[in-house]
């Protein structure tokens, strides 16, 4: 990215580390990183206000995230300067993301404005454009910074009731194994954490000997769920020669594992 001024130019390129994330209440602060320098004749102690936009590329019709913020102005100069830009990300837009990028490189494009700050005459400005490839290794560490979860809309239930809250935590433990690429092992611990609902449900003997579905009673039915979730998930454990030793799990399949896992420990909240 550069932009060409009257005797000189300033050009921006991406720190080696480019991104950091607090977070906040909902809304979390990303800020980016950059290397600028100038090159020929520079004024001297020129500085330059910069703003813009950031987008992401290829995901849809939803491309644009946010006002880049520039905290203070810069001052051109041939031995480089350290940026930083700020924008403001809802939990909405991370899940969005994440649910877009299906474990792949992200991809952002900034949008950048330079103004020459003290000119004689107006205020010269000069716009232009930089793609930022972030790995999905990168873009994994920096969603970590969030709370466990944030990033996931699978409730976990709270309980006290021995054996579930391991459940529970096993829940946690796969919200943050989908957050970091790993989503076969987050099945994996959606599977475990059923342990506790076949116990409560008596699930083995329920299901067996079953009439025919049209004849099963709505506690038959439930186990029938039970029962049907526990096997599919136990794909994820186990590869069985020509069977579960094929199976592939995508980000969409471990949220609904961990999903499923969950509503079905919470209900057990409700039963007697």
């Amino acid at each position: 990215m550069a932009f060409q001024f009257d005797g000189y130019m300033l050009s921006i390129k991406p720190a080696r580390q480019v991104l950091t994330l607090i977070p906040g209440w909902g809304v979390h602060r990303l800020t980016f990183f950059f290397e600028a320098g100038g090159t020929g004749d520079i004024p001297e102690w020129q500085a330059h206000q910069l703003s813009g936009e950031l987008w992401v590329n290829d995901m849809g019709n939803a491309g644009w995230l946010g006002p880049l913020v520039q905290r203070w102005p810069m001052e051109a100069h041939p031995e480089g300067r350290n940026i930083s830009f700020d924008v403001v990300l809802t939990d909405a837009q991370i899940s969005g993301l994440e649910k877009a990028r299906r474990g792949r490189e992200l991809e952002l494009r900034v949008d950048l404005t330079a103004v020459q700050l003290g000119a004689v005459a107006g205020w010269p400005a000069r716009t232009d454009q930089l793609t930022v490839p972030i790995s999905h290794e990168e873009w994994a560490k920096t969603l970590a910074q969030l709370d466990v979860g944030a990033f996931v809309d699978v409730l976990v239930p709270i309980t006290e009731v021995e054996g579930r809250v391991t459940a529970a935590r096993r829940l946690r433990e796969a919200k943050n194994l989908i957050g970091a690429g790993r989503f076969e092992e987050a099945v994996g611990k959606a599977r475990l954490a059923l342990d506790a609902v076949r116990e409560a449900c008596d699930t083995v003997n329920v299901v067996r000997n079953l009439p025919s579905a049209q004849q099963r009673s709505q506690e038959q039915r439930w186990g029938v769920l039970i029962q049907s979730a526990y096997q599919l998930f136990s794909g994820a454990q186990h590869d069985d020669s020509g069977t579960t030793e094929h199976f592939t799990w995508t980000r969409a399949d471990a949220i609904a594992a961990v999903a499923t896992a969950a509503g079905l420990l919470a209900r057990l909240e409700d039963l007697p």
